[in-house]
């Protein structure tokens, strides 16, 4: 006849159960590494991405600024306090801008080209 000490099965099956919990505890680091590796290539995606609109937004803002100028100094000259040419100078200021920036991005989207080849 065979007979179980119940104190030693008890210790065996925690000794099991401490077993599958450490096997546990590494597969769920092991994922965890790669979720913090894929989280960090998208945070460095992001940051470049909030780079070029940061970037974008000054440029935006220097031509409203040329606009809003443009566009008063325009207003004035219909009123009659600045003479005419100043105010078609200060709008070629502006479009000369607008013509630079997408310039620039059609220079930088043909760079972006080249690099995938």
């Amino acid at each position: 006849m065979i007979t179980i000490n119940v104190k030693s099965a008890l210790i065996y099956l925690l000794f099991i159960a401490l077993i599958i919990l450490v096997i546990y505890l590494t597969l769920l680091a092991k994922n965890l590494i790669k979720t913090i590796k894929e989280t960090n290539k998208i945070l460095a995606d992001t940051s470049v991405i909030s780079g070029i609109a940061a970037d974008k937004a000054t440029q935006v803002d220097a031509i409203v600024d040329d606009v809003q100028s443009a566009v008063s100094d325009l207003s004035q000259a219909v009123k009659g306090q600045q003479n005419f040419v100043g105010a078609l100078s200060n709008i070629v200021k502006a479009i000369g801008s607008l013509v630079a920036i997408f310039k620039k991005d059609a220079d930088d989207g043909e760079t972006a080209q080249k690099r995938k080849k």
